[in-house]
C-alpha cells in the first residue's frame, strides 16, 4: 500500500489559490538531512519545504504533512500524492518596491509549529535559546546568514572540541529567510571544478604581460591556480562524503571545426583548443588525483547515438568530461542541520537589525526580530562573523559606525541566470557545454530532475533579493542553445518551465593594502574597530 501525502495550504493575504491535478514520489532520505522528498519548485531544489519544517510551517503559507502507511522501494521510503493538493502561490506583481540589498520582502504567516527531526530541536526551541543569550553568558560564535558559506562556519565552530572531547564553543547561527532562499538555491547544479578559470589563467600567463609584467602575471596565475586546484580538492571531498547528494555528470563538447577563430578567451593558443582538449581534460583530471571518471573523446556516430538532440551538421568529434552535480539547496540544508545536530543554535526567519557595541566600540551582539512573531530581541556573542554573501555590505553598514558613503565595499556582485527546459532537450545522463558562446561566457545544459538547466550568464551588478532574470538574458541563452541542436528541435520561449537569478558575492577584502584583487575564491576579513569578521 503506498503512502498517501496529504498537503493542505491556508492562504493569506495578497497570495491567489490554484489546483492542478498531479502524481508525485516523495522520497524519504535515510540519511540524517531527510530531506529527499520533491517539492513544487520547477527547479527541483527542496530547500523551501525542507526549510518551512525548521520554521515551523510558515514560510509563504502553512503546510501540514501526514503520512499514513509506507513501502520500502530501492532502500528508501516513498509517498504516493493522489490526491490534487490545494496550492497557495504569492502573487509576485503585488510584491513591495524593495531597495537593493533591503530587507527580505516575505513576512511568514503565523502557524502550528513543528517539531524538529529526531534529535534537532523544533524553531520555536532553537529560537527561545538564541533569546536566552544576554552580556554575563554570550554565546562564543554568533554567525550572521544560513547560506552554504554561514552554515559551514556554524558546524565547523560548533565541532571544535576541547581535550575532553566536549564542546569548545557556544555556536548561533540566524538567516533571515529561508536557508538556502538566496544564492545557495540559485546555481547551475554543479560541483563545479573551474575548467573556465584555469583556461583563462593560462590565457593570461601566455601574454605580453609576462614581459611588461612578469611578476604580477606569475602571481596572479598562482592564485587562480591555486583557486582552480582547491576546488577539485573540495569537489572530491563532498563526492566522496556526500554521496546522497551527489551524482558525476558527463558534459559533452562538440566540436565543429578544428580551428577556432575567433578564439575562445581572446587568446591564439585557444584557437586550437579542438585539438587541445583531449589532452586540457585530462590535465583537469589530473588536479582531482584522477578520482573523477575519466575524460574521454567520442567520434560523431556515438556522440549522436547517446546524444540524439545534437545537430548533426559539420561534427567533427566530442570530448567529454566529468563534474559534479548536486542539489544545492539538499546541501545547505544538509549542512544547517547537521551544526544544529552538533549543538549550533540555529534558524531562519530571524534577521540582524543592528549591532550591539560596548564603550569602546566593539560588537558584542546584534539586535534581531524573529520575523515569524515579530518580536525583537538580543543576541550577544564574543565573536561576530558575517556570512552574507553577495549582502555582506549590507550587513557591514549594521556595524559601521561611520558614513556609509566611507565604507569600502567587500563584495562586488555579479548575478547568473538560469533556465529550465523540458527533458527531451537533452538525454537524462549528460550534459553539453558551450565553452565559447557569442560574448566568450562558458553555457551549460544540464540534466536535473527530468528537466534540463541553462546557463549561467555573468553580469556585475548590486545584489538583489529574490531577483528575477532578465527577459533579455533568457532570450540570450535560447539562442545560444539552438547552435548544437537538431534543427528538428525548435527551441521555443514557451518552452521554459522556471527561470531564476543568483548572485555571485566577488569579494575584495577593504582591510588589505591597496591594490588588492577581486576575487571569485574565498576572503576573510576582520573589522580592527568593531572585531566583526566576514567572509
Amino acid at each position: 500500500m503506498p503512502s498517501i501525502l496529504t498537503i493542505k495550504n491556508l492562504s493569506s493575504a495578497g497570495t491567489k489559490t490554484a489546483s492542478r491535478q498531479f502524481r508525485c514520489i516523495a522520497t524519504l532520505n535515510p540519511h540524517k538531512d531527510s530531506f529527499g522528498g520533491s517539492t513544487h519548485r520547477r527547479d527541483g531544489s527542496s530547500g523551501a519545504a525542507a526549510a518551512l519544517v525548521l520554521a515551523g510551517g510558515t514560510a509563504a503559507s502553512t503546510i501540514a504533512a501526514s503520512f499514513s502507511s509506507t513501502t520500502a522501494s530501492g532502500g528508501r521510503e516513498t509517498a504516493l500524492c493522489e490526491q490534487p493538493p490545494s496550492v497557495t502561490l504569492r502573487s509576485f506583481k503585488t510584491l513591495p518596491n524593495v531597495p537593493v540589498g533591503g530587507a527580505y520582502p516575505f513576512s511568514p504567516t503565523h502557524g502550528v509549529e513543528i517539531p524538529g527531526p529526531a534529535g534537532i530541536p523544533s524553531r520555536a526551541q532553537q529560537v527561545s535559546k538564541l533569546m536566552k543569550s544576554n552580556r554575563e553568558t554570550p554565546y562564543d560564535v554568533l554567525v550572521i546568514g544560513g547560506g552554504a558559506t554561514g552554515a559551514g562556519v556554524a558546524l565547523d565552530a560548533a565541532t571544535r572540541t576541547g581535550d575532553d572531547g566536549s564542546a569548545a564553543l557556544t555556536v548561533a547561527c540566524i538567516e533571515r529567510g529561508d536557508f538556502a532562499s538566496e544564492t545557495s538555491s540559485r546555481s547551475t547544479k554543479l560541483i563545479w571544478a573551474g575548467i573556465k578559470y584555469l583556461a583563462s589563467a593560462a590565457a593570461a600567463a601566455i601574454s605580453l604581460n609576462l614581459i611588461t609584467s612578469p611578476i604580477k602575471t606569475v602571481e596572479d596565475f598562482y592564485g587562480e591556480f591555486k583557486m582552480v586546484f582547491n576546488c577539485h580538492q573540495e569537489r572530491k571531498f563532498m563526492m566522496e562524503k556526500q554521496k546522497h547528494l551527489t551524482n558525476w555528470v558527463p558534459i559533452v563538447c562538440p566540436f565543429t571545426e578544428w580551428h577556432i577563430w575567433p578564439p575562445p578567451f581572446g587568446h591564439w593558443l585557444f584557437s586550437f583548443f579542438p585539438i587541445l582538449a583531449p589532452a586540457v581534460f585530462k590535465f583537469y583530471d589530473g588536479l582531482s588525483q584522477f578520482t573523477c571518471p575519466p575524460s574521454f573523446i567520442m567520434s560523431k556516430k556515438k556522440a549522436l547515438e547517446l546524444f540524439p538532440q545534437l545537430s548533426q551538421q559539420d561534427i567533427k568529434y566530442c570530448a567529454v568530461f566529468y563534474e559534479g552535480q548536486h542539489n544545492d539547496a539538499r546541501t545547505n540544508l544538509a549542512i544547517a542541520m547537521s551544526a544544529a545536530e552538533k549543538g549550533a543554535d540555529i534558524a531562519n526567519y530571524v534577521e540582524m537589525t543592528d549591532g550591539i557595541f560596548d564603550e569602546g566600540g566593539k560588537v558584542i551582539g546584534v539586535r534581531a526580530v524573529d520575523r515569524v512573531s515579530g518580536e525583537e530581541f538580543s543576541i550577544y556573542a564574543k565573536n561576530v562573523i558575517f556570512a552574507g554573501g553577495p549582502f555582506t555590505d549590507t550587513l557591514r553598514q549594521k556595524e559601521h559606525r561611520g558614513n556609509p558613503l566611507d565604507m569600502k565595499p567587500a563584495v562586488h556582485g555579479a548575478s547568473g541566470s538560469h533556465i529550465v527546459l523540458p527533458g527531451y532537450y537533452a538525454p537524462s545522463n549528460m550534459g553539453l557545454l558551450d565553452y565559447n558562446t557569442s560574448d566568450g561566457r562558458f553555457l551549460f545544459f544540464l540534466p536535473w530532475q527530468g528537466s534540463v538547466i541553462v546557463g549561467t550568464t555573468d553580469k556585475k551588478g548590486p545584489a538583489e533579493t529574490l531577483p528575477y532574470p532578465p527577459e533579455a538574458e533568457i532570450q540570450w541563452m535560447l539562442k545560444e542553445v539552438s547552435k548544437y541542436l537538431s534543427k528538428d528541435l525548435k527551441v521555443r520561449r514557451s518552452d521554459v518551465l522556471s527561470a531564476w537569478r543568483g548572485w555571485r558575492p566577488l569579494a575584495a577584502d577593504p582591510h588589505a593594502p591597496p591594490g588588492g584583487q577581486v576575487s571569485r575564491d574565498h576572503v576573510i576579513s576582520q573589522n580592527p574597530e568593531t572585531g566583526v569578521t566576514f567572509m
